[in-house]
């Protein structure tokens, strides 16, 4: 029988209720891994915006006695390095911290991360009634392996105002104008990614037949790398980018410049940011405590701070005691009604992931 997240929440109360933790033995444990920690390494697998390293940072000057390495890349660049690697069994890193979608789809699947629940230990991380929706803790009902933090509307794609004169983009019908056809750039769909995640968004909201019609008859151009993608709207090389950087955009307009760019206002999706750790992690004790910390209160409280000083959104935490931050409260999604969105880091979306990796590869085909 497959248990769902729900069941195993319950089940795990259940256990909780029949051999309850005193608040001796847990902070008995957390002294002890404090100790255990002491002079080990953390090897940090991050996402490449600066509100991750800035946390880290933050980590590293909150346990001054675990030496924290960082190593920043997105998540489509550290996916198959990870897969390679513990194919060949090396395991480098402790634990990743990112966008989900890869971590979901691409390393778990190799059976790629530990249980998280092993590495718990803070009453206040494992209480699920700390968390706005204890059934959406994870990513998957595929096991306890990939926290969710942090569910948000997301947007990754931009338009630039000077390139096509008098264009109005308030509906998703307008990016089939004619006047836009090769002026289009899209981060490749051939994989999870800021690209593919908004074209499925678009699937869900207007069909097989638009996403066909724009990934074709717009003649779009296909681009890998993140930031040049962005870098082109910010110049003007292209009037609309689906996949690119919020958080470069975000600090070119707090520069003073792209003041020509602004958001794509229909292409909303719900992305989640979440932590693991990775299979074989060397440096156990320094997890324990990096993970407790981030999933923590003031943990969580760093990382909307943090988020909010280099973005426009998405500076929000599921933790109920945890606020999002000032002028980022459009960001929090209706809880109620995420099945509305496509949720594409997690299992919930990824029959339209499925669907837009098809697509593609029919019209790259044709």
């Amino acid at each position: 029988m497959k248990l769902t997240q729900a069941m195993l929440f319950a089940c795990g109360l259940t256990l909780a209720l029949i051999s309850p933790l005193t608040a001796q033995d847990w902070q008995k444990e957390w002294s002890d891994t404090l100790g255990r920690a002491k002079g080990q390494e953390l090897n940090l697998a991050v996402h490449s915006y600066e509100a991750h390293e800035a946390v880290a940072r933050e980590f590293q000057k909150k346990f001054p006695d675990i030496k924290v390495n960082v190593t920043p890349a997105t998540p489509s660049t550290m996916a198959p390095k990870i897969v390679a690697e513990q194919k060949n069994g090396i395991y480098n890193w402790d634990s990743w911290w990112a966008s989900t979608a890869n971590m979901n789809n691409i390393v778990m699947p190799i059976d790629g991360f530990a249980k998280l629940t092993d590495y718990l230990i803070l009453p206040e991380v494992k209480d699920a009634a700390q968390w706005r929706r204890p059934d959406m803790m994870y990513t998957s009902d595929r096991g306890p392996y990939i926290f969710v933090h942090s569910y948000y509307y997301e947007a990754t794609g931009f338009y630039n105002t000077g390139v096509v004169k008098g264009l109005k983009l308030d509906k998703a019908e307008a990016l089939l104008d004619p006047r836009l056809k090769g002026k289009i750039i899209i981060e490749d769909p051939a994989r999870p990614n800021g690209g593919s995640n908004a074209i499925a968004a678009l699937l869900k909201a207007q069909g097989p037949d638009f996403v066909r019609r724009l990934l074709g008859d717009m003649q779009p151009s296909f681009m890998s790398i993140t930031r040049q993608i962005t870098d082109s709207v910010a110049r003007g090389d292209a009037a609309i980018i689906i996949g690119g950087n919020p958080e470069a955009i975000t600090q070119c307009w707090h520069a003073g410049g792209c003041k020509d760019v602004i958001r794509l206002p229909h292409i909303n999706y719900i992305l989640a940011r979440g932590v693991g750790v990775l299979k074989n992690a060397p440096h156990k004790e320094a997890t324990k405590i990096w993970i407790n910390w981030l999933l923590s209160k003031e943990g969580q409280e760093t990382y909307v701070r943090e988020w909010a000083r280099t973005n426009e959104s998405g500076a929000v935490s599921m933790r109920k005691d945890v606020a999002p931050a000032p002028k980022h409260e459009e960001s929090v999604p209706d809880y109620d009604r995420l099945d509305q969105f496509v949720s594409v880091a997690t299992d919930q979306g990824q029959s339209f992931m499925s669907d837009v990796y098809k697509l593609y590869s029919e019209v790259k085909n044709r």
